[in-house]
């Protein structure tokens, strides 16, 4: 039987958190090693492939079309390991929730929420799955998600949580001189910063809004809103974000939002799990925290009749 054809583990670990974190420093700390140790290893698995699979720049790592080809298969194949890996571990399944939550929600609203949970129930442990690319649940590898559904998947629970705005931020220096933001119409002297897995933001809030002539080809494309902030910041051009996800950088000083209006977005935010697994006291007891966490939120607008199913 032929050998496996496949690159060293360590360098598809290092690969897959970069991919996912989007960023070399994130996936150090949470491989517990150095930058340029991550950097090593995904520069060997570039060897191996023969092709690169980031952009680099000295703040953010950004996946080249092969990377973005290249990090689905890989995600999905470490998904299935861990997942049954646990499978094979019954006696503390149920203790352990895993959470799908996009890499955004997770950092600036969940994790900064977490420690209330895990006071509340302390035999409990939490994992994240973070992701920019799925937008729809997928319980093959979670227990439950919060996400704003495109879909919803036939067989699956979906609570609605709150209502989804689109909102633009940039950097303070963007309301100065002679380009300065003063209204909608003024973008078009300023690059957009696109999130590449949500295309459609800018063209529904431009649409709201009413400006025409604004040029797509004058976008700088991103595979996250945290990434799209992250460069608002460095004043590189106007970022979209789904409110309230860059309120604690509104609030700092480093953001501000440019023009009052805010659009609807397409899709809204949801509590997910498959529809068998709704009544497992680990998931309820998950899915009545979190309602009441967005219900104590003033920056978000809960959807009404919250508690049906859609």
């Amino acid at each position: 039987m032929a050998r496996r054809d496949l690159p060293p583990l360590r360098a598809l670990t290092a690969f897959e958190a970069a991919a996912r974190l989007g960023s070399f420093r994130m996936a150090a700390n949470e491989l517990g090693i150095t930058r340029s140790a991550v950097s090593h290893q995904v520069k060997l698995l570039e060897d191996r492939l023969g092709t690169q699979l980031f952009r680099r720049d000295a703040r953010r790592a950004e996946l080249t079309p092969s990377g973005q080809a290249y990090y689905p298969a890989v995600r999905d194949a470490f998904d299935l390991i861990e997942a049954q890996t646990r499978a094979v571990r019954p006696s503390v399944t149920d203790n352990e929730l895993t959470v799908q939550v996009y890499v955004t929600v997770a950092l600036k609203w969940l994790i900064p929420r977490l420690h209330d949970f895990e006071r509340r129930f302390p035999d409990m442990k939490v994992r994240l799955s973070t992701s920019y690319f799925d937008w729809d649940f997928d319980d093959r590898n979670v227990d439950l998600g919060i996400i704003l559904a495109r879909n919803k998947s036939p067989g699956h629970y979906y609570r609605p949580l709150f209502k989804s705005y689109l909102v633009p931020v940039c950097s303070p220096q963007l309301l100065k001189g002679d380009n300065a933001l003063k209204k909608p119409e003024d973008l078009k002297k300023h690059k957009l910063i696109d999130v590449y897995t949500a295309e459609e933001d800018w063209q529904l809030w431009l649409d709201a809004a009413g400006v025409k002539g604004v040029k797509p080809s004058n976008r700088l494309a991103v595979d996250s809103y945290i990434l799209a902030q992250e460069a608002a910041i460095e004043g590189r051009g106007v970022a979209m974000t789904i409110g309230p996800f860059a309120s604690e950088e509104i609030k700092l000083g480093r953001l501000v939002q440019p023009f009052p209006m805010r659009a609807p977005n397409r899709n809204q935010w949801y509590f997910a799990c498959h529809s068998e697994h709704r009544n497992k006291p680990k998931i309820k007891r998950f899915e009545e925290w979190l309602v009441k966490q967005v219900a104590a939120d003033p920056a978000l607008e809960p959807i009404k009749d919250a508690g049906k199913a859609a």
